[in-house]
């Protein structure tokens, strides 16, 4: 048992280490002397029971710790600033420490475990300041900026709210996030049905969604919301929506009043931004406000105030339709006039124009007189819409691509397996002929060759396509790790290369996974390490387990990659400029393994610089996790 806990101590990939009560340390593992920046124990040894001033960073910190082994007996995930006793540099660790007794109750010493944390706790640091820096940002925007999680069940909630909230709502963002139908309980109850459909009907068609509706606030004043939200990239099963919210209170009450009074009306909406129209139908004149003609680059004394100053520079194609909706409108089909076109502009360019009318007079005869309306710039709405689109169509490429790559790979594979059938008949039966045996050895191997490289195209366009067939189950982690060693050993010894196996025996440690995949996936990582190595190289195999996920490592001794060629590392047949050397390959390795990984719910992620070799890390879900 002595020497199973020896073993455990040496190799422990976290600093482990062992002090009496007086604070003498008695024994640290080599995890723990490495982080400190020294070569040996003694070194360490000597250091810390030679007075060393404490190795932490916020001073009172070791009589904190000293505390609470004192009163509790233990300290659990401590986590502290500290200098390295070797080469003084200041790192984040997360300490462990229990005291052990003898069967009277007395302080034999105390056990714990030491765990550099420094990248986690930048990261953490990142996260919290890009947070803030998201606050600070949003808190210059007018309104309210929101993102809103929308679950497989229905269920919706916010995650993200600017401060935006207290004044638009009269609640802290903290409290918006933290009660889930807390913003709609105070919508306007004629409202709320309505508000709902339509939030229901944008999410399920995962379409744009602009609406207006009432609020009530605590204090019982009413205010008018505008709501717009789009789809945003999902989180795993889940949609996201962003969106902006905006008191439109004062523009409303304007609206409302114009229908009894246009001339407040257009003076009312002018102030909003918008240019605005007032068209005396009879008469053959519209006058535009100056906004209005702004709008398209013009001056006030620019364009006359006759129907036609606008309607003549409508692009031909949209005039159709918009003519048809003020018809619908005159008609008494259509409660407004609402129609999207384009105008040219000054200056040549086009914009488009969401045109919004009504009528508010007519004669006796139920012709119309008089109508009023605006007209806004939704330019940037329809180039995002134009994004969209070209990205849908790009995403419905990219998995024709995939579809007609696995049609390919099996219609090949038929023709291909009876070359090799026939070539292997040969082979049984090759002649005399030295020649005729090499021709048909080459027949085998190219065909081989070409039946791998289909298989590998089959395996990654079912994996983009997410038709690739996955097993998981329970994988205890050494026997696979054995597995791969043992099958590119004899590769590894014909290479020259050293392969160091540093992961221990990595007791109850395993994977939920599909094991015939993740054979492939450490099989091509540990053979690209061998066979991109120098001779007389080496490769070391290290294993590290987080909260939920396994972490197996391979470093290499080899040349190593510049950023550009890292860039390109993933993408399918890119070998590298390697085509032209000595090794062979197809370019697709990689790019399946990374597929494979990341259809397990893993990844693959890669370290490296010319000269200093590489290092292949493969991160899968840990089983139970």
């Amino acid at each position: 048992m002595e020497h199973d806990f020896t073993s455990l101590f040496e190799f422990l990939p976290i600093g482990a280490y062992r002090k009496r009560a007086d604070g003498v340390l008695l024994r640290s593992n080599p995890a723990l002397v490495r982080m400190n920046g020294l070569d040996s124990e003694a070194q360490h040894l000597a250091i810390v029971n030679g007075h060393a001033p404490s190795w932490y960073v916020q001073p009172g910190r070791s009589e904190e710790f000293a505390a609470l082994l004192a009163n509790e007996g233990r300290v659990v995930g401590m986590e502290s600033e500290v200098r390295a006793r070797g080469s003084g540099r200041r790192l984040w660790v997360r300490e462990n420490a229990h005291v052990v007794r003898d069967a009277t109750g007395a302080v034999l010493f105390f056990e714990g475990t030491v765990e550099e944390i420094t990248e986690h706790v930048q990261a953490r640091a990142a996260l919290e300041r890009r947070e803030r820096e998201l606050r600070e940002i949003t808190a210059q925007v007018p309104g309210v900026v929101y993102r809103v999680v929308l679950q497989a069940d229905g269920v919706r909630y916010i995650d993200f709210i600017s401060d935006g909230v207290r004044q638009l709502y009269g609640v802290n963002p903290e409290d918006a996030v933290q009660n889930r139908r807390l913003l709609a309980h105070f919508r306007h109850p004629e409202d709320r049905a309505r508000v709902d459909a339509e939030l229901s009907a944008a999410a399920e068609a995962r379409r744009p969604l602009a609406t207006e509706f009432r609020i009530v606030r605590g204090d019982g004043t009413e205010r008018w919301v505008q709501q717009i939200s789009v789809p945003a990239e999902s989180q795993g099963e889940y949609m996201v929506r962003i969106g902006v919210m905006f008191d439109i209170t004062d523009r409303k009450r304007a609206e409302l009043a114009l229908l009894a009074n246009g001339e407040l009306w257009k003076r009312a909406l002018e102030g909003t931004g918008d240019g605005v129209w007032d068209w005396h139908v009879q008469e053959g004149r519209e006058q535009l406000s100056p906004a209005c003609k702004a709008l398209y680059g013009f001056a006030d004394d620019e364009l006359p105030d006759t129907p036609d100053a606008l309607d003549g520079r409508t692009h031909p194609d949209d005039l159709p339709g918009m003519r048809q909706a003020r018809e619908d409108h005159f008609a008494g089909r259509t409660p407004t006039y609402v129609n999207e076109h384009r105008v040219q502009c000054k200056d040549g360019s086009w914009k488009w124009i969401l045109s919004r009318g009504m009528l508010l007079s007519r004669d006796a005869q139920g012709r119309p007189l008089r109508m009023v309306g605006t007209h806004t710039d939704i330019t940037g709405r329809k180039q995002a819409d134009a994004l969209r689109a070209e990205r849908d169509r790009a995403a419905a490429a990219d998995v024709a691509k995939s579809q007609f790559l696995s049609r390919v790979s099996h219609e090949l594979r038929t023709p291909l397996n009876a070359v090799l059938g026939f070539a292997q008949l040969l082979e049984l039966s090759p002649g005399d002929g030295e020649r005729q045996r090499q021709w048909i050895a080459q027949v085998l191997s190219a065909g081989r060759h070409l039946l791998a490289l289909m298989d590998d195209v089959l395996d990654i366009s079912s994996a983009q396509t997410g038709q690739l067939p996955m097993a998981a189950e329970e994988l205890p982690l050494r026997p696979l790790l054995d597995e791969v060693l043992t099958l590119l050993a004899g590769t590894a010894a014909a290479a020259g290369v050293t392969v160091q196996d540093e992961a221990g025996p990595l007791p109850g440690l395993a994977l939920r996974a599909d094991r015939k995949r993740v054979l492939q996936i450490l099989s091509n990582l540990l053979s690209n390490a061998i066979k991109y190595n120098r001779p007389q190289g080496w490769v070391r195999l290290r294993v590290h387990s987080g909260a939920d996920s396994v972490h197996i490592s391979l470093s290499d001794s080899g040349p190593g990659l510049s950023a550009l060629q890292q860039s390109r590392l993933f993408e399918p047949f890119e070998r590298l400029d390697a085509q032209s050397g000595p090794v062979a390959g197809t370019g697709l390795g990689l790019t399946l393994s990374r597929e494979l990984a990341e259809a397990m719910g893993g990844r693959i992620t890669v370290q490296s610089a010319p000269g200093a070799g590489s290092t292949f890390t493969v991160s899968l879900p840990a089983a139970g996790g």
